[in-house]
């Protein structure tokens, strides 16, 4: 009797633990599937993306799909019709809109004459962040190229707190720098903590560039223009020893030389004819340039000379033929062998481009993958534009949006952002 009753619970207790190793089996599975998964999308992520995003994106998702509504702000709308709605105003000469990729949802966005201002989510007026308007030249008028220019937050800024900016100083020469945040996630920058990193003589007072990035790298991308002028005046669009009229690529957690950086030793012109600080060259005037979140892709926007406005993939080493051509017009005589751009319009269109980005955002499916630009006109009829990979005109082209854009940025949700130079507001892409 009593050995008739141990085989049954010995049955049970060896088909409980077969149940529980498939179980355990199934559920490592899904967890090498999510690793997986969550390695590729690190790995694919821009600047403004770093492991935190990541993470803050992954328990988004969940909560969104708990409470039924995938996307910040509503739901995901089909189709191409958009409006910029404004979302904030209060303003000065908006230049560069940043998010710092650490979960606050804080819209920062960077004023030419020496500030920057930073909005709490939902904010519809800014706080004051950041000045060293005492260390950036006076900017003067309307389409002054000068001041401060652009914003990166270091891909470890929710701990280090470390920001970069670029800037025109007093003498008129261009500064990129280091300050930090003491208390990253509501401090505010130490004006005392500057680090300068790298300097560069200008010529004249335009042709700047501006845009400063960190790629998935984790090196620091620094967009300068020919030095000024017109029609390269100072000869520095093919001139392979200087840092201008080049994107260049420095490392500034590891400085060496007796410099406040280090050059990465796969830099493609590492030993050669061009400076080692360069990652490409050739270029008049990138204004704005940015990194794609998903794919890592470099679109830049050069902006022309008298004929033409040009969009270029940045690949590492190569030379985009400035002054030599004008995107694919000749310009000067020179030849060479040069990156031919992925799309280009005449000055009958505009007659400044302003670049963007890559939609990678949540309401608007239709558009993810489209690169929106625009050009700044010198006067508040700015376009809103986007194009494919390959240069196919896209899904948005007005003509008109009512406002002068000078620059875009995107959220930590990957939804465009946009601000009126003039008016000093901050608009978002949404559906119409």
């Amino acid at each position: 009797m009593g050995t008739l009753t141990r085989w049954p619970r010995l049955l049970l207790v060896l088909l409980l633990s077969l149940s529980l190793a498939a179980c355990s089996t199934r559920r490592r599975g899904d967890d090498d599937d999510s690793t997986a998964s969550d390695d590729d999308d690190s790995a694919a992520n821009d600047d403004d993306v770093t492991d935190d995003d990541d993470a803050a994106d992954d328990d988004d998702a969940a909560d969104d799909d708990d409470a039924g509504e995938p996307c910040e702000g509503g739901m995901p709308v089909s189709g191409a019709n958009v409006v910029l709605e404004q979302i904030g105003s209060g303003l000065d000469r908006p230049v560069d809109i940043r998010n710092p990729g650490d979960g606050t949802n804080r819209i920062f966005v960077v004023e030419q004459r020496g500030t920057i201002q930073v909005y709490a989510p939902g904010a519809e007026t800014p706080a004051l962040w950041f000045d060293i308007n005492d260390r950036v030249v006076d900017v003067g008028s309307l389409g002054d190229e000068r001041g401060l220019l652009a914003l990166a937050f270091h891909p470890g800024f929710a701990k280090n707190g470390r920001i970069y900016v670029h800037y025109s100083d007093v003498s008129e020469n261009t500064v990129v720098s280091e300050f930090t945040v003491p208390v990253p996630e509501y401090g505010t920058p130490s004006a005392n903590s500057e680090r300068v990193i790298l300097t560069a003589g200008q010529p004249a007072g335009n042709h700047n560039g501006g845009s400063i990035h960190f790629g998935a790298d984790g090196y620091l991308y620094v967009g300068l223009g020919d030095g000024g002028g017109a029609g390269d005046t100072y000869g520095n669009g093919q001139n392979a020893n200087t840092l201008l009229a080049k994107i260049l690529r420095i490392n500034v957690d590891n400085p060496s030389g007796g410099n406040e950086y280090s050059v990465p030793e796969d830099n493609p012109f590492v030993g050669q004819n061009v400076v080692d600080e360069a990652y490409l060259w050739g270029l008049r005037n990138p204004w704005r340039w940015s990194f794609d979140r998903e794919t890592g892709r470099m679109w830049i926007a050069d902006v022309g000379q008298n004929q033409r406005e040009e969009i270029n993939i940045g690949v590492g080493g190569a030379n985009y033929g400035w002054p030599c051509r004008e995107a694919t017009a000749p310009y000067d005589g020179c030849s060479g062998s040069f990156t031919e751009p992925v799309f280009e319009y005449l000055h009958t269109e505009g007659v400044s481009i302003t670049g963007g980005y890559v939609y990678r955002g949540c309401r608007l499916p239709d558009l993810t993958g489209q690169y929106f630009f625009s050009d700044f006109a010198y006067a508040p009829d700015s376009p809103l534009w986007s194009i494919d990979v390959t240069g196919a005109i896209g899904d948005v082209w007005e003509a008109d949006t009512s406002l002068l854009i000078a620059t875009f940025g995107e959220d930590e949700e990957g939804e465009l952002l946009t601000a009126d130079y003039a008016a000093g507001t901050l608009h978002r892409m949404v559906p119409e």
